[in-house]
């Protein structure tokens, strides 16, 4: 029997001497980024170039958003805080004292401007003679995350003035009753302004040119299961709009088979919400990343990347917490 073994054994070691030894495979590296806030308390903003965080803030720090730029006029809700507003179409502040608004609904997620919900509160057609109609607006200032609602306040937008906007806001009792001036920030695409404790402007979008793209909650609208058009509070990906940046989406192409030759073939998107939030999907009462969806962002400082989502959950199992790869063109 010890033979069989010897036998064995050297035959073994005969056939070991005749193989090259097997090459240790080195996996590709990922550039793999974390962020490192929740998207369910926080708005991160984010560059791509440097791949770096630019600044965070609380979602709930700010209510209105005061457009920047030299002839900028628009006013956007805070998309996080799932806020609704509405035109009463009336001009008496002091006796409008319930919610009169025909029809209350919250800023399109594309970030059309000529389309926000308040947008008719003057006419700037002749930027040199402006007409403010000083209509009251009801602003439904959102939920918290427990669901807990942040309260109702009425608003009058006076007019705009030497790159400042002149408003008049209260309670619908007439309560806490105050007027403020909101000074542009010309740094920023938007001035962020609270309604809270009179008025504050206690945060401030990061400056536009240091950075690509917001990490955030926002009001959208999502077929349900009937196919009916319904409200959500989602968590996604917003474009800086001043970027001028382009998205497209590939759900065919593996991310590493995705090659400089095919950018020319896709159709891009320069909305806001180009990369939104569809790159999970719930099911099993768990978020899981859309692996075959691939984004490519066209003209980010005059540069080309793809992107594709890796988590949506830190490694302690929290939710919120996205991970992508991003890779220079």
């Amino acid at each position: 029997m010890k033979h069989i073994v010897y036998i064995i054994i050297a035959l073994s070691i005969l056939l070991s001497g005749c193989f090259e030894e097997d090459e240790r495979i080195i996996p590709i590296p990922i550039n793999e980024i974390e962020i490192p806030n929740s998207m369910y308390e926080y708005q991160t903003y984010f560059n791509i170039s440097n791949q770096s965080v630019v600044a965070t803030h609380h979602y709930s720090d700010w209510d209105l958003g005061f457009e920047s730029g030299e002839n900028g006029f628009h006013i956007i809700l805070n998309y996080a805080r799932y806020m609704y507003a509405g035109n009463t179409y009336r001009t008496d502040f002091q006796n409008i004292k319930s919610n009169v608004a025909s029809t209350m609904a919250f800023d399109a997620s594309s970030g059309e401007l000529d389309s926000t919900i308040l947008n008719d509160w003057a006419d700037f057609t002749d930027p040199a003679n402006p007409i403010c109609n000083e209509y009251v607006y009801i602003l439904d200032r959102g939920k918290n995350e427990q669901g807990d609602e942040f309260g109702i306040k009425k608003i009058i937008f006076e007019k705009l003035e030497a790159d400042t906007f002149y408003i008049h806001f209260a309670n619908l009792d007439n309560t806490e009753e105050y007027y403020y001036k909101v000074p542009k920030d010309t740094a920023s695409s938007f001035t962020l302004f609270s309604l809270d404790n009179g008025g504050e402007m206690v945060v401030s979008e990061p400056d536009k040119d240091t950075w690509h793209i917001c990490f955030t909650k926002y009001s959208t609208r999502i077929p349900d299961n009937d196919g009916v058009l319904t409200d959500y509070l989602v968590r996604g990906v917003f474009l800086n709009p001043y970027k001028n940046i382009e998205v497209a989406l590939d759900t065919v192409n593996y991310f590493d088979n995705i090659l400089p030759e095919m950018i020319a073939d896709y159709l891009y998107s320069d909305k806001r919400d180009a990369i939104g939030y569809d790159w999970k999907v719930f099911n099993d009462n768990t978020y899981q990343i859309r692996d075959y969806n691939t984004y490519i962002l066209k003209n980010v400082d005059g540069l080309d990347y793809k992107l594709r989502f890796t988590a949506f959950y830190n490694e302690a199992g929290e939710k919120g917490y996205p991970s992508f790869e991003l890779t220079e063109f």
